[in-house]
């Protein structure tokens, strides 16, 4: 014969019974949650041909948003400044879907709590309503939101090269007017090292003899040389042991002006208009090609002229070249 119930474990069984019910629901709930992302992964695909059409487009953004190291034309600069205001509002609306999609991921979670402790508090008040397909709405809203400011700023990085194509002589007439006088700059403070250095050469001399007065003291060094020929700073500073002359420094100094100003890479160089004409001794070319043509017949005429000349040694030597 069963024992009657006492108040306190009949609460108790009426308070586990509803837990394994609050259990149950949730569980039902976490299995709709799981149906509705599968849902929403299924309206909002992520397929890897358009992860690489995004990465591309973001590079293709970066491309057109590159911004010179110095001179800042008006029109450039006036675009300049609106992409900066696009790109924040680009970025304050990447930051609420990151947001809308955070409450989102928790939403399914958030919604079982609620009806467990609904049901645990004996169902009073309204049933809570999910707040999951609300999250949706706002995630949805969101992404839209990132796409008008993507699609904002995309149109004014068009416009930013359409003004730079439609002005890029007169960009490369300033640009190429301010290497020159760059380079000038340079090459006039490297010209007036000589002089600076006799100075110091003459202040050296001068502090020798107050020192040494009245001996004459054999000279220290070579002072043509840099570092007076010594090993260990010229060592230090270039890497070799070598003595190097303060004119070679100067002309180095010169090299060095004159290559960032006129030399780039091969491509930079052929829209510049400053590219040497093609030729299979500095890149290969095909058979076909106008120049591998024109060079096969130079060449074959520089031949015949030194055969008919008799500079045969000259000819046989070029050949096993």
């Amino acid at each position: 014969m069963k024992k009657p119930l006492t108040p306190n474990r009949a609460a108790w069984e009426d308070a586990a019974d509803d837990a394994v019910e609050a259990a149950t629901i949730a569980q039902r709930e976490a299995k709709k949650a799981d149906a509705a992302r599968r849902e929403i992964d299924a309206r909002f695909p992520t397929s890897h041909d358009e992860m690489l059409a995004g990465i591309a487009a973001e590079e293709e953004r970066a491309k057109r948003a590159s911004r010179p190291r110095t001179r800042r034309w008006r029109g450039l600069a006036k675009s300049d400044d609106k992409l900066d205001a696009l790109g924040l509002e680009q970025a304050d609306a990447l930051a609420r879907l990151r947001e809308a999609e955070e409450r989102l991921r928790g939403a399914p979670a958030d919604d079982a709590r609620t009806l467990a402790e609904w049901l645990s508090g004996g169902e009073r008040g309204e049933r809570p309503a999910p707040v999951l397909y609300e999250c949706e709405r706002e995630r949805d809203a969101a992404r839209l939101i990132v796409e008008a400011a993507s699609l904002r700023l995309d149109e004014a990085l068009a416009e930013r090269l359409h003004y730079v194509e439609k002005h890029r002589a007169k960009m490369l007439e300033d640009a190429r007017r301010d290497v020159e006088a760059a380079r000038d700059r340079l090459l006039a403070h490297a010209r007036a090292l000589p002089e600076l250095r006799t100075d110091l050469l003459a202040a050296r001399e001068t502090l020798a003899w107050a020192a040494a007065f009245p001996e004459v003291l054999p000279a220290f060094g070579n002072p043509s040389a840099l570092a007076l020929g010594l090993r260990a700073p010229v060592k230090g500073a270039l890497g070799t042991d070598a003595q190097v002359g303060f004119a070679n420094v100067v002309a180095a100094l010169e090299a060095d002006a004159a290559t960032l100003a006129e030399r780039f890479g091969q491509e930079l160089e052929r829209r510049l208009g400053t590219a040497p004409p093609r030729s299979p001794l500095r890149e290969a070319l095909w058979d076909s090609d106008p120049e591998m043509v024109e060079f096969k017949k130079s060449e074959r005429e520089r031949a015949r002229q030194l055969a008919e000349f008799g500079n045969a040694a000259q000819l046989a030597r070029e050949v096993r070249e």
